[in-house]
């Protein structure tokens, strides 16, 4: 992963119970199996998409059109113009991290297919259930062509998704990548047959550059844990940790004035993010 990188844009969307998070990163999460029904709380009716100047994503899934709202927040705020009109931007590629953006368009899908039997779906569903489709969507919806990478890491997605685009930009692969985590409920169908489950819904995206853009960025450094000692450093969990990048990137730094964020990276032990 290179040295140092900028957080320059973000965008999110998210249950009411997943906004301390956001709000006070450095206090812990509410407990998830204390039977409060706000922790399996759902996103909130999402904006209209034509007074987000973001028209057509009505037939794509909701995941689909949640991560282009997200998105779009992120770029603009990295003073990169979304219209494809303005030719597409081969230097910008996107990241997904996600382990259920797929699972609403599965079920309809199986629906349809029960309903009205298995040659009379809709075929507009099916290139909705494939995993990568949020990603694939949202690259041709702005006119991203650097590279497009979905990851679903379980319980690491969003920091294998958060390495993956560093390490892009250290490639020269990108000269900036948009990464979203989509984390969203399942359908009810689903319940008690996936290993990994969203106790709140959040959808947060982030540009990370090679050089500053806008008027808002400030640097990363990223590295191990073991490389990137801090005494003063908070613990985050994989799905906060987009959320307190995000409002440190609004808010100009974290309530608890920490410098170094920590998060788990699975076998590789802890990822440390400088801020």
């Amino acid at each position: 992963m290179p040295q140092f990188i900028y957080l320059t844009g973000c965008g999110y969307y998210m249950a009411p119970s997943f906004a301390a998070i956001v709000e006070r990163p450095e206090s812990p999460a509410p407990a998830e199996d204390c039977g409060s029904e706000a922790l399996s709380s759902r996103i909130e009716d999402e904006p209209e998409e034509a007074s987000q100047g973001l028209k057509g994503l009505k037939r794509h899934s909701r995941a689909v059109r949640l991560a282009c709202l997200a998105i779009r927040e992120a770029l603009r705020m990295a003073s990169i113009p979304v219209d494809p009109a303005d030719g597409k931007r081969n230097d910008i590629g996107v990241v997904v991290g996600t382990n259920d953006a797929n699972l609403e368009a599965i079920d309809r899908l199986q629906q349809e297919a029960e309903t009205y039997g298995v040659n009379n779906t809709n075929p507009g569903l099916f290139p909705e259930t494939v995993l990568n489709v949020t990603a694939g969507q949202a690259s041709i919806y702005f006119g991203l062509g650097g590279p497009n990478v979905t990851i679903s890491g379980g319980d690491f997605s969003s920091v294998k998704s958060l390495q993956y685009a560093a390490d892009m930009l250290e490639s020269g692969s990108a000269s900036h990548v948009a990464v979203c985590i989509v984390r969203l409920l399942p359908p009810a169908v689903f319940e008690g047959s996936i290993r990994y489950v969203t106790a709140r819904e959040s959808v947060v995206a982030l540009v990370l550059s090679r050089q500053p853009s806008g008027e808002n960025s400030f640097k990363l450094r990223m590295a191990s844990a073991a490389d990137l000692p801090d005494a003063a450093g908070i613990r985050m969990t994989d799905e906060g940790l987009p959320a307190a990048l995000a409002f440190k990137l609004e808010s100009g730094g974290l309530p608890s004035g920490a410098s170094v964020m920590y998060a788990d990276a699975g076998p590789e032990g802890l990822l440390a993010i400088e801020c």
